[in-house]
């Protein structure tokens, strides 16, 4: 036996079955102890031994390839650029709605593009500026701003005017799904559209817009590689819907950062036709126009926005002030009140008189339950099995158009291709337009209820009588500024508000004025 054999210690409880040794060495694959007997049941072997036998030469064995599991979901800057492309998406399909189905100009799609193009203009430099950041996405961003635009946004410290300035770079305020709607407005006003914020609410509150279902109606790969905080960011409109003040806020603050930013201002929007439209839908009589006009042209107003100031108030922004014009001149025409008399009749302008009992009880009656089913949506996301089998003809045809507009566009079946849908009737109007024409007929109803064509009214106090806060009206005119408010789809109190404070600027007018004449209005504030 070769003494230069290595011989190594066995495990703890094995031994020798012959001679009890406890030391081995290795020959030819095969175990022996130290005395060279075999212990069998141990055989050594290379890994691959197999697979290369019978071959010559040596032999290489490959290594497997580590595949990189990806990401479903982007993360930094990869996921700011999706949202980003999310928001534009459903600007898009929003001016693809506003221009083919309520007949907008062509132009609009060009113009609101341009728009967008200023506002997402710095962030396309941003992202050659600045490394890519892996860290959690965030919508709203707290980044310092550059000295010069710091100066700029002095003016309010607690303003949401935001700089578009690349040099921001991780901070640069990502566009908020409210701007969408807000850009369209713009663009409406630049091509002297008259389109109303309210148009706009209550399309999407109807759903004819798209808007609270921006998320779900995004592609499906598009949905599965959104960052979480944009998904939330996507889903939030579906919950809490859209409100009326914050639309109204936004557009503010639009307006005044491409002030900040470009130094760009927006023309006088065409209030005449807004004005006829919210006479309408209130049955209000023509006169009412007739005296707002003349009311606009004799204090040199001008609806368009103001310039960036220390704080600004429902009253700066130029549908609500059009609002509150339209509320002053019916007031003027019609006292709500019925103890007051105001003689703007004369042989040129002819008033009649107007019975708000009557219209009080043909808007509570029908106008305002036609306007809120505008608002109403059928919630669908509810509806049970059992609800869905018990469902009228009418109502089960929405509930399958509602789900060809959820999932229809998502999924393809090769399938379906040998069951085409068939052509049917030329489809009708939707719901919102089937109500809204409603709406205009009960109005002219109610109108001509209300109208008299009586001028000899008994005289009485010849007072203007104003009210300071939503607690200070009387039924009449609660009826009456809630009804112009939901209009509008502004707060009542913000209309109070307003109201109150183009009164203020008539009484200043008024005792302005050289002479005062028989025909002058006196102002008596309620407290």
């Amino acid at each position: 036996m070769d003494d230069r054999r290595e011989l190594r210690k066995m495990p703890r409880g094995e031994r020798c079955p012959e001679c009890g040794s406890r030391k081995w060495y290795l020959q030819d694959g095969l175990r022996y102890c130290a005395r060279g007997h075999q212990i069998e049941g141990f055989i050594q072997f290379e890994v691959g031994g197999e697979e290369a036998m019978g071959r010559t030469g040596p032999v290489a064995r490959r290594k497997k390839e580590v595949r990189e599991v990806e990401k479903r979901q982007l993360t930094g800057q990869e996921g700011k650029s999706l949202y980003v492309e999310a928001v534009q998406l459903l600007l898009r399909k929003q001016l693809e709605f506003l221009v083919r189905k309520k007949g907008h100009r062509p132009e609009l799609e060009t113009v609101v593009r341009d728009l967008w193009d200023l506002r997402i203009r710095g962030y396309g430099a941003s992202i050659h500026d600045y490394d890519i950041s892996e860290s959690e996405p965030e919508t709203f961003s707290s980044q310092p701003v550059a000295a010069d635009m710091q100066e700029k946004l002095s003016w309010k410290p607690a303003s949401r005017v935001q700089s578009w300035d690349p040099a921001r770079g991780n901070g640069w305020p990502l566009p908020r799904m409210p701007e969408t709607l807000a850009l369209c407005y713009l663009g409406c006003l630049l091509l002297k559209i008259p389109t109303r914020l309210a148009d706009l609410q209550n399309w999407v509150s109807a759903g004819s817009m798209p808007y609270l279902r921006a998320y779900v109606e995004l592609p499906v790969e598009m949905q599965k590689r959104m960052p979480s905080a944009y998904v939330k960011a996507l889903k939030l409109p579906s919950a809490g819907g859209l409100k009326g003040h914050d639309l109204y806020q936004t557009l503010l603050d639009t307006v005044f950062s491409y002030k900040v930013n470009y130094e760009m201002t927006f023309p006088e929007m065409n209030w005449f036709p807004m004005l006829v439209q919210y006479a309408k839908e209130l049955a209000l009589p023509v006169e009412v126009v007739s005296i707002t006009k003349r009311l606009v042209a004799t204090f040199d107003y001008c609806f368009e926005f103001p310039a960036l100031k220390a704080r600004t108030t429902p009253f700066d922004h130029p549908e609500i002030k059009l609002l509150a014009f339209l509320v002053v001149s019916t007031k003027l025409c019609f006292p709500l009140n019925h103890g007051q008399y105001v003689s703007l009749a004369s042989p040129s302008l002819p008033i009649p008189r107007f019975d708000w009992e009557k219209w009080k009880a043909g808007y509570t009656e029908q106008l305002e339950k036609l306007r809120r089913q505008i608002l109403e949506r059928p919630s669908f996301e509810e509806l049970s099995p059992e609800k869905i089998t018990n469902l009228e003809d009418g109502e089960f045809d929405a509930f399958v158009s509602y789900l060809r507009d959820t999932i229809g566009n998502n999924t393809k079946d090769p399938i379906t291709d040998f069951f085409p849908v068939e052509l049917g009737s030329p489809p009708q109007p939707s719901l919102p337009d089937v109500i809204e024409s409603q709406v205009e007929k009960e109005a002219h109803r109610v109108l001509a209820e209300a109208v008299k064509a009586d001028n000899n009214t008994a005289p009485g106090a010849k007072r203007y009588e104003s009210f300071r806060a939503v607690q200070d009206l009387p039924e009449t005119a609660s009826v009456f500024f809630n009804a112009a408010g939901d209009a509008a789809g502004v707060p009542l109190d913000m209309l109070v508000r307003a109201t109150h404070k183009l009164e203020q600027h008539l009484i200043w007018w008024q005792w302005n004025q050289p002479v005062i004449n028989s025909e002058s209005i006196i102002y008596a504030s309620v407290n």
